[in-house]
């Protein structure tokens, strides 16, 4: 039997990346990666619209990325806008769109 060397990966990076990567496991969520990163912030009206999804759908997705330090969101009168807070979640999304290649 081959012995195996020891992780090099830090533990806390390791359960971080896995937390990042379980979020952006659903499609909607990287969709919703892809939406914002050319734009910068969207609201949630402008999320919903460019995918095509109800707007309780586009807002749970977003909590959900935003509970997880995904997204960072700020409000401006009646509307909320949404932007990428973790730059680690657009690194994701290039390997994705590099696969697609």
């Amino acid at each position: 039997m081959a012995r195996t060397s020891p992780s090099t990966l830090p533990a806390p990076l390791v359960d971080d990346t896995a937390r990042i990567l379980r979020c952006l496991g659903h499609p909607l969520r990287l969709r919703i990666l892809d939406v914002l990163e050319p734009a910068g912030e969207a609201t949630v009206t402008e999320i919903q619209d460019a995918l095509g999804v109800e707007q309780a759908i586009a807002s749970q997705h977003l909590t959900n990325m935003r509970d997880k330090g995904i997204l960072e969101r700020r409000r401006e009168g009646v509307h909320v806008y949404y932007s990428i807070a973790d730059e680690r979640a657009l690194k994701v999304l290039a390997c994705v769109r590099e696969a697609a290649c």
